[in-house]
C-alpha cells in the first residue's frame, strides 16, 4: 500500500461550515486514517488563537495537518457567500505550502481562488480536482475569463465531479472526461436514536440546517411554519446557521407571527448529529445545490426528508434512497409535505429506516474514500515508465 503526502487545498475549511468545509475534514480524515500524511491548505479567518486550536485539535484528534496562508474574505457568488483568500505573494505562499507532495487536490473548482491558484503551480506528480458548483443558464465569470480557467483547468491528471449535475452545469465551459464520485456521510456520526433514547419531550420537531443564503431558501420555511400554525398544529422549528442576512429572517418570523415556534440555533458543528436524530422531519426548501449533503446527514441519522426539487437534491434522493419532494418556493406544498410526515409517524420510521440503510451502502465515507483513493493511485501507476494513458472513467462522462 502507497503511503502517500496529500494536500488538500480549499477555500472552505473548518470554521467554515457547508458541504465542502465537511468533505474536505471527513475525505481527510478518513485519509489519514490509512495512513496518509495529509494537510489542508487553506485561508486564515476568525479569531487566530481559536483558529490555531482548532487545527490543533484536528492533528491531534483526525489526524491531519492545517496549513493557513494569505486572508479569507467573503465575496457574494451564485446565490451564496463564496470565500476569496488574498495576500501578498499568495502564489508563493501555495507554492511553498504544496511543495514536495505526493499528490495535490483542489477542491472546490472553477473559480479563480486557491484551489485555482495550486494548478498554476503543482509539480505533484498527481494534481486532481474536485468540482462542486452547480448553476442555472450559464455563468458570466466563465464567459469572461474562460479561456484563463480552461487553461488552469488543463493541468489537472483527472477531473471530479460530486454529481452528474456538476457536470451538466461545467460541461459546457470545460469539456472532456470526467469521475463521479459523491460526497460521502460519517454513518457512525450521523446516526439514528439508539436504544434508550427517545426523542426530547414536547412539540415535533422541525430542523433546517443551511446558510442563511438566499438560494437555502429559510423565507419559504417560515411560511410554510406560518400555514402549519394556521392550522392549529404544534411544532418547533430549530433553525442551524447563521449569516449576514439573520436579522431579516427573524423581522419575517415575526411579521408571520411565528417568532415562539422558531429556535436560532446558531452555527453547530459537533452538537449538529444530535439535533438529527431528534428531529421529526428535515425540510430543505433550498433551491440551488450541486448536491445534498444535508440530505445524507438527515437520512443517515434516520429522519424523513422534505425537500424542494432541485437537480443537485436529485443525486441524492433517487433509486432506493426515500424522500418527499416538493416545487421550489411553493411553501403551501413544504407545509403539506411536512404535515404527511408528522401525521404519519409508522410512515416517518420506516422511511427512516430505508433512509438509513440506502445513504450507508452508498456514501459511508469509507467507500467514498475507496473511489478517490484509486484515482490518486491510477494516475501516480499512469506516470510510470511504460504505463499506459488513462481511458475514459467508469460513470464519468465526456
Amino acid at each position: 500500500m502507497r503511503h502517500l503526502s496529500i494536500a488538500m487545498v480549499t477555500e472552505y475549511a473548518y470554521p467554515i461550515l457547508g458541504g465542502v468545509s465537511e468533505h474536505v475534514h471527513f475525505l481527510s480524515r478518513e485519509l489519514a486514517q490509512r495512513g496518509h500524511d495529509v494537510t489542508v491548505v487553506t485561508g486564515n479567518i476568525g479569531e487566530a488563537a481559536e483558529v490555531a486550536e482548532l487545527d490543533r485539535e484536528a492533528h491531534r484528534v483526525h489526524g491531519y495537518r492545517t496549513t493557513r496562508i494569505g486572508k479569507s474574505m467573503p465575496w457574494v457568488a451564485n446565490g451564496s457567500i463564496a470565500r476569496l483568500t488574498v495576500g501578498l505573494g499568495i502564489k508563493h505562499q501555495i507554492a511553498r505550502a504544496v511543495r514536495g507532495m505526493d499528490v495535490v487536490h483542489a477542491q472546490g473548482l472553477a473559480s479563480p481562488t486557491l484551489p485555482m491558484g495550486v494548478l498554476r503551480v503543482s509539480t505533484a506528480p498527481c494534481t486532481v480536482g474536485t468540482f462542486h458548483t452547480y448553476f442555472d443558464e450559464g455563468h458570466w465569470l466563465y464567459d469572461r475569463i474562460g479561456t484563463y480557467v480552461r487553461n488552469s483547468l488543463s493541468r489537472l491528471d483527472r477531473r471530479i465531479a460530486v454529481s452528474e449535475a456538476c457536470i451538466t452545469a461545467l460541461g459546457h465551459y470545460f469539456p472532456g472526461e470526467w469521475d463521479v464520485v459523491p460526497n460521502g456521510i460519517d454513518c457512525s456520526l450521523y446516526r439514528p436514536l439508539g436504544p434508550g433514547e427517545d426523542r426530547p419531550a414536547g412539540p415535533p420537531r422541525i430542523l433546517f440546517v443551511g446558510r442563511f443564503d438566499p438560494r437555502n431558501a429559510l423565507a419559504d420555511l417560515l411560511e410554510a411554519a406560518a400555514i402549519l400554525k394556521a392550522e392549529g398544529r404544534d411544532f418547533t422549528v430549530q433553525v442551524i446557521g447563521d449569516g449576514p442576512a439573520r436579522p431579516v429572517y427573524e423581522r419575517k418570523a415575526k411579521s408571520l407571527d411565528v417568532w415562539d415556534r422558531v429556535e436560532w440555533l446558531g452555527l453547530l458543528n459537533e452538537e449538529r448529529p444530535r439535533f438529527y436524530r431528534e428531529a421529526d422531519v428535515m425540510a430543505a426548501p433550498c433551491v440551488l445545490a450541486s448536491f445534498g449533503v444535508v440530505l445524507l446527514e438527515a437520512l443517515a441519522s434516520g429522519t424523513p426528508v422534505v425537500a424542494a426539487d432541485n437537480v443537485g437534491f436529485r443525486q441524492v434522493i433517487r433509486g432506493d434512497v426515500p424522500g418527499r419532494f416538493v416545487p421550489p418556493h411553493d411553501p403551501a406544498e413544504l407545509a403539506r409535505g411536512i404535515a404527511e410526515v408528522l401525521d404519519d409517524p409508522a410512515r416517518a420510521e420506516e422511511i427512516g429506516r430505508q433512509g438509513r440503510i440506502a445513504v450507508a451502502e452508498e456514501f459511508d465515507w469509507p467507500r467514498v474514500t475507496d473511489r478517490i483513493e484509486a484515482i490518486y493511485n491510477e494516475v501516480l501507476d499512469s506516470k510510470k515508465p511504460g504505463a499506459t494513458r488513462h481511458a475514459a472513467p467508469t460513470g464519468g462522462t465526456a
